[in-house]
């Protein structure tokens, strides 16, 4: 019996991934102050023959409404994660599982990987963490930032970083697994900007590699770093490519997480 193919799984997976994101959005939304919380609303009465039987129930509400709360014991969204453990626990004719780990060990052995929000459905229905090598952000993350100034000099300014890549390093919010990067323009001058940047590669192996961000960009241009097989960990520093363009003073500029792919329904 055939285990299941990537394009499948990663379909499925992103589809539960944008509708973990949707509820967490409206969760959010509904939960907001507004004009005030039900147990600030009736407090506010100063009736005690309406605040004591509400007081309690109200509060109690005003606390329910999160994400992961609503998905576990609110609709089958889990079952989602659920299922496919399922299939992965068959047995093939050798009596072996058809994948061993799960979720986790399959985008490992296929080298694929799922949105933070898929993680978070995880956590919310199994209670523990995916690893963090299998999961690509969701947020726009800032790596670094660069900036020519007179000399010229290429300023660096750190930014963050997915961690140092373990393979026990927990899809908690904090790492993450290796992404491409790219350079996002705040301000270019008319002058070719060659850098080299100093990375962290997928083994939180320092290396470098060059970009080229072309003279005249407008602000918000994006050059990618590298093709898609280039997957960092962190930038820690950056300096001009040696021979190449120094740009123009006052060139500024972004190196962001450059997402995996958009999650869809």
């Amino acid at each position: 019996m055939p285990l299941i193919d990537t394009t499948t799984l990663l379909r499925v997976a992103d589809r539960a991934a944008y509708q973990y994101g949707q509820i967490n959005s409206l969760m959010a939304a509904i939960s907001a102050v507004g004009l005030g919380y039900y147990f600030e609303t009736v407090s506010a009465t100063e009736d005690a023959d309406v605040e004591l039987p509400l007081d309690g129930p109200y509060y109690n509400v005003d606390q329910d409404f999160v994400t992961d709360v609503v998905v576990k014991n609110g609709m089958p969204l889990g079952d989602i994660v659920f299922a496919m453990d399922n299939h992965f626990n068959r047995l093939d004719g050798s009596g072996v599982p058809l994948q061993a780990g799960g979720w986790d060990g399959y985008l490992t052995d296929e080298d694929e990987r799922v949105s933070y929000y898929f993680a978070q459905l995880y956590f919310a229905v199994k209670g523990y963490y995916m690893l963090a090598n299998n999961v690509f952000s969701e947020s726009a993350d800032q790596f670094a930032r660069l900036q020519v100034s007179a000399g010229p000099t290429l300023t660096f300014t750190d930014g963050i970083s997915y961690g140092n890549g373990s393979d026990l390093n927990p899809a908690n919010g904090t790492y993450y697994a290796a992404t491409q990067l790219k350079v996002v323009v705040t301000t270019m001058g008319a002058t070719q900007l060659d850098v080299r940047l100093s990375v962290k590669d997928i083994n939180n192996n320092p290396t470098t590699i060059d970009v080229t961000i072309p003279g005249g960009s407008t602000p918000g241009t994006v050059v990618a770093v590298g093709s898609t097989t280039d997957r960092f960990l962190d930038v820690t520093g950056a300096i001009f490519k040696p021979a190449g363009s120094t740009g123009t003073v006052g060139d500024d500029m972004k190196v962001m997480n450059l997402k995996e792919r958009q999650i869809a329904l």
